[in-house]
């Protein structure tokens, strides 16, 4: 009897311990299983002084997801600077999904430009509101850039036009370094002179370009109206915080094109009758030092006039030269006394001009005449009777 009671007492304070380990290790065993992983895809990673970097992390785990988490950087070393950024706005405790693929933050970092080489870690701490907790180190491993690395190079650098002329270049930055670097363009072109810079279809004055990438860059040079022919190069720089790139575009200006369209004897105006043709003797002139080729000569009147042109093609104009070209204007039957529009142009594919003409029309005078001459008539015979019967 004894020692089935001794049995029993033995069993029931053995059970009485598994309880009391259970309720000890259960509540370590789910807080373990409440635990979050602060990481990032590149932990260790070669910069050079006076870079800045960025390192986006992630935060995952069972109790990752729906949690506020408090950011601190735990240690820096000596002249590094960094914070955390979310957005366009510095932060210091974020909302976390629990997704891997999520970016809670990134870490922003600023290298000292007098940073030894070597490895240099930076330690990051994420406290959640409950009390989880994790750390993250980063190795930074400062080192020395090879110059020549990276390049700016144009496709086609010569181009050639007449005044007037935007030229346009196909150009690559390829960014062989280490590093993300921000390029900023530059010109030294002359005086008058235009140039941009587009990426993307946008303008922009400067540039990021990533590591081991390249971009496009299309740089436009205009000259001015009245630039001087003859050839001009025209310097490009793309200047990062590490880097200075540069490349020459050369432009040659043939010369200038310039066409000018009036009357031999400067008259703009002329009288006209309805029906009844007018002529007017045109003058066209290069005053350009390029031959214009393939003029086409056109004519705008009111409607029911006729215009015709004793030539209404050229095939080339030297420079300097001019031509005389006749013009037939012939009013509509039904024009009114009055002044009316008619314009004349010359156009080739790199210039135009017109003249425009004001034509007075004028009613006819051959009914005025005649009545003139029955006045005169009538006049006469009354004379001739006064004369003849006058004394009786």
């Amino acid at each position: 009897m004894k020692q089935k009671t001794l049995f029993h007492t033995h069993f029931y304070l053995a059970a009485a311990l598994m309880a009391l380990l259970y309720l000890i290790l259960f509540p370590l065993q789910a807080r373990a299983a409440e635990g979050f992983d602060l990481y990032t895809d590149t932990p260790g990673i070669r910069v050079t002084a006076g870079d800045s970097v960025s390192f986006n992390l992630h935060l995952t785990g069972g109790s990752a997801a729906g949690a506020d988490v408090s950011l601190s950087a735990v240690s820096m070393p000596d002249g590094f600077t960094g914070y955390f950024k979310s957005g366009s706005y510095e932060v210091s405790r974020v909302h976390a999904t629990g997704s891997a693929e999520d970016t809670i933050a990134s870490f922003q970092v600023t290298v000292p430009k007098e940073a030894s080489q070597g490895v240099h870690e930076i330690r990051l701490k994420a406290v959640s509101d409950s009390g989880l907790e994790d750390e993250l180190v980063l190795e930074l491993t400062v080192s020395e850039l090879e110059s020549g690395e990276s390049n700016f190079y144009v496709e086609y650098p010569d181009q050639e036009g007449a005044t007037g002329t935007a030229f346009s270049y196909s150009t690559t930055i390829a960014n062989n370094t280490l590093n993300t670097q921000n390029y900023n363009f530059s010109s030294n072109a002359p005086s008058g002179w235009m140039v941009s810079f587009v990426s993307d279809s946008k303008q922009v004055s400067s540039l990021e370009v990533e590591s081991g990438q390249s971009a496009g860059v299309t740089i436009t040079v205009t000259p001015p109206e009245k630039v001087e022919a003859g050839e001009y190069t025209i310097g490009c720089a793309a200047t990062s915080a590490r880097e200075q790139l540069s490349t020459d575009l050369n432009v040659k200006i043939l010369g200038t094109y310039d066409m000018e369209l009036t009357t031999v004897d400067g008259r703009l105006s002329f009288d006209a009758f309805a029906k009844k043709e007018s002529d007017v003797t045109l003058k066209l002139t290069n005053n350009g030092n390029i031959d214009l080729e393939n003029i086409s000569l056109t004519s705008s009147a009111p409607t029911g006039w006729e215009v015709s042109l004793d030539t209404t093609t050229i095939d080339s104009l030297a420079a300097g030269a001019s031509q005389e070209i006749a013009a037939h204007v012939t009013p509509g039957d039904d024009a009114l006394t009055g002044d009316y529009i008619t314009i004349i142009g010359a156009s080739c594919d790199n210039r135009s001009d017109t003249v425009e003409f004001r034509v007075t029309v004028k009613t006819q005078t051959g009914w005025g005449i005649f009545a003139v001459i029955i006045i005169a008539a009538v006049g006469a015979g009354l004379y001739y009777v006064m004369k003849k019967y006058g004394r009786r």
